[in-house]
């Protein structure tokens, strides 16, 4: 917390003093007015010209003979020419010359007062050279003792925040200085993610750019922007902007875009949102995990005779048994791992199997992310039991989850819209909850209001418009089911400030008694991690189970394995499961470009990412492969692919080299 004061305290203390230009934090010649006994005699005025010719060698990379001069220049202003000599041996790469100077400064404690300039300027470069964090210190306890600082200065301790990774400071510091430095601020703003100021900033760097090369540099930067901030349409016109250029466009080879894994996408701040203010994605997860099973009844067999099937007595009572067989079955079936669950349910299947058997079928494949064999049997089971309103309406939303178009929809929706049917109440409301707010549910709940599939989307209604309390019935009546349980535990108490709130959820969250997190629908499994993200106990929870095999929990092990840099683990238990169960669900296969891309596999995660979109025509692959297009200036065709904001939370695309061009800025 001192630290923290400390670095505050600089800022206060900054004054604003005129700045000349953006250039960098070599010597300059302002240091050399700052001695007046210069102008007494003609000698001194001698070295003076000097001085300022030593300066213009540097600046145009002369570096030697900057050298010979600034030795002589060294008689009378010994620590700044020192500083300048140790600077030129660095830019040529004679480190031990360079150490052999700056050290001279750093080791002369009273230019601390006399020639505050030079003496955290030494300090910055030894960083630079030996990386050592004790460097960064003095200049911040220098420069939070002085009361007046130049632009200069200020310009120095901007980039040792930089190399501090304390961006937010850097930026405060730049805007006490008169001189704008769009560039610079541009890019901070970058690696805060405010891709908003990030363009305005670019924008201005780019009206006053000087040359093409730089202007290159700004729109290559202005597509990375436009990638991270998902603003598709501005993203399409730069790319036409890109595509006059690209003939002599070389920015891309000094600044590659390339994809990554990357452990920690969010803030903790994004990750704490994800869990508490539900997105459409995480609402469906919610749908499809406490939606109920449909358990076969009488009501089926009496659709069947309305659609012209004829059954005797003697059908009639066999069909019976047969709904007797088949609940007994998945009343079994559905206590068992979700990934299994799947196989298991599979294996009932017959050519002439009723509607509900594909719908417990597509709901089970819902519950473990693989949406495409979730819409598919969705669709069936409305095909043969189009009266049945649930059924109706989770094709509509598991064909929305994979950008599907449906043929009947219009017919579908009069259907649910109907008064006629079964399952009247779930169908509108779901369908209002999830389709189309303003329609009005014309049934009552009746006893439906006791389930807590009704209670669910009673909370979501609610979540929406900011009226979750902790009497809310899913929390009263159904706490010890695991994602209500994590759900109850978000709500902020009476009286609770953020303090009190975040300390409460780092003692209450499970990190080790957590199995129930682990092993059961990937939702769960989702919402843990990202809440452990949000509180920052990802990496200090136990995610293994002793002992334990299930499909489900070896996928969250391969997941952790990823997250501790065990890719090569990772792809193992993750080719295991894939051939063992034919896993083709969006979450496993993204898993596995992740650990490609932190094993190095950069092809084998392009070849995963194809595969992806061929299998499930996904738009994050899409958005992924014009990602890879665009840093080979295959501008055309990049186009194309760019059709929805990129949603991932493991894989990301990042510029290579973006720091270093920061630190030089």
């Amino acid at each position: 917390m001192k630290k923290i004061y400390n670095l505050l305290f600089i800022i206060l203390i900054l004054p604003l003093v005129s700045f000349s230009n953006e250039g960098k934090i070599d010597s300059q010649p302002e240091i050399l007015f700052k001695y007046d006994k210069l102008k007494e005699n003609q000698e001194k005025l001698r070295l003076q010209v000097e001085f300022n010719k030593a300066i213009l060698l540097l600046e145009k990379e002369e570096y030697k003979k900057a050298i010979e001069t600034f030795k002589v220049t060294s008689e009378l202003l010994k620590v700044p020419s020192f500083l300048n000599i140790g600077i030129a041996y660095y830019k040529l790469g004679q480190i031990d010359n360079a150490l052999l100077y700056l050290n001279n400064i750093y080791d002369y404690k009273e230019a601390i007062y006399s020639d505050t300039y030079s003496y955290i300027s030494a300090s910055y470069y030894l960083y630079l050279i030996k990386k050592e964090r004790k460097y960064l210190e003095t200049i911040v306890n220098i420069t939070k003792k002085f009361k007046t600082l130049t632009e200069h200065s200020k310009r120095l301790v901007v980039d040792t925040f930089i190399l501090l990774k304390d961006y937010e400071l850097a930026l405060k510091i730049l805007e006490t200085m008169e001189f704008p430095m769009n560039m610079k601020k541009a890019l901070l703003h970058l690696k805060l993610k405010d891709y908003i100021k990030a363009e305005r900033y670019l924008q201005r760097a780019k009206e006053e750019s000087y040359n093409q090369s730089r202007t290159n540099l700004i729109l290559w930067l202005m597509v990375y922007r436009d990638l991270k901030a998902n603003d598709i349409q501005k993203l399409l016109d730069r790319l036409k902007e890109l595509e006059k250029v690209k003939d002599t466009f070389k920015v891309n080879q000094k600044y590659p875009l390339k994809i990554f894994f990357n452990k920690a996408k969010y803030t903790p701040k994004e990750y704490l949102k994800f869990v508490t203010k539900f997105d459409k994605d995480r609402k469906i997860d919610f749908l499809f995990y406490f939606a109920p099973f449909v358990f076969s009844d009488k009501q089926e067999i009496l659709y069947d005779i309305s659609k012209g099937f004829i059954f005797n007595s003697e059908q009639n009572v066999e069909s019976l048994e047969q709904m007797v067989k088949y609940n007994a079955k998945f009343i079994e079936i559905i206590q068992d791992d979700p990934i299994i669950r799947v196989n298991k349910m599979q294996s009932l299947l017959k050519e002439d199997s009723n509607s509900y058997i594909y719908y417990n079928l597509a709901l089970c494949y819902a519950q473990i992310s693989d949406f495409h064999n979730a819409y598919k049997y969705f669709s069936k089971a409305y095909k043969l039991n189009p009266g049945n309103k649930l059924y109706s309406v989770m094709t509509l939303i598991s064909a929305e989850k994979i950008n599907r178009d449906i043929k009947d929809k219009e017919y579908i929706v009069q259907n649910i819209k109907s008064k006629d049917g079964m399952y009247k109440y779930f169908g509108q409301t779901v369908y209002k909850e999830y389709v189309e707010p303003k329609f009005k549910v014309v049934f009552d709940p009746l006893t439906y209001n006791q389930t807590i599939f009704y209670k669910a989307l009673d909370y979501l209604d609610k979540l929406a418009v900011n009226k979750i309390t902790l009497e809310h019935p899913l929390f009263v009546e159904h706490y010890k089911d695991p994602l209500v349980y994590l759900m109850k535990s978000t709500i902020r108490r009476e009286g609770e400030n953020d303090y009190n709130y975040f300390a409460r959820l780092q003692d209450k969250t499970p990190l080790n008694i957590n199995n129930n997190f682990l092993e059961g629908p990937l939702v769960i499994t989702k919402y843990y991690i990202d809440l452990l993200k949000a509180i920052g106990l990802f990496h200090k929870a136990d995610l293994s189970l002793a002992g334990e095999e299930s499909p489900s929990y070896l996928r969250t092990k391969a997941l952790r394995e990823l997250h501790n840099s065990n890719p090569k683990e990772s792809l193992k238990i993750l080719y295991t499961l894939q051939k063992k169960y034919k896993l083709e669900d969006k979450y496993t296969m993204y898993l596995i470009v992740a650990s490609q891309l932190e094993d190095d596999k950069y092809n084998e995660a392009l070849l995963q990412i194809s595969l992806i979109k061929a299998i499930l025509k996904d738009p994050g692959a899409d958005f992924l492969t014009g990602v890879q297009l665009v840093q080979d200036l295959k501008l055309n065709s990049a186009s194309q692919y760019f059709i929805e904001p990129y949603k991932d939370s493991l894989i990301d695309f990042k510029l290579l080299n973006f720091d270093s061009l920061l630190e030089s800025m």
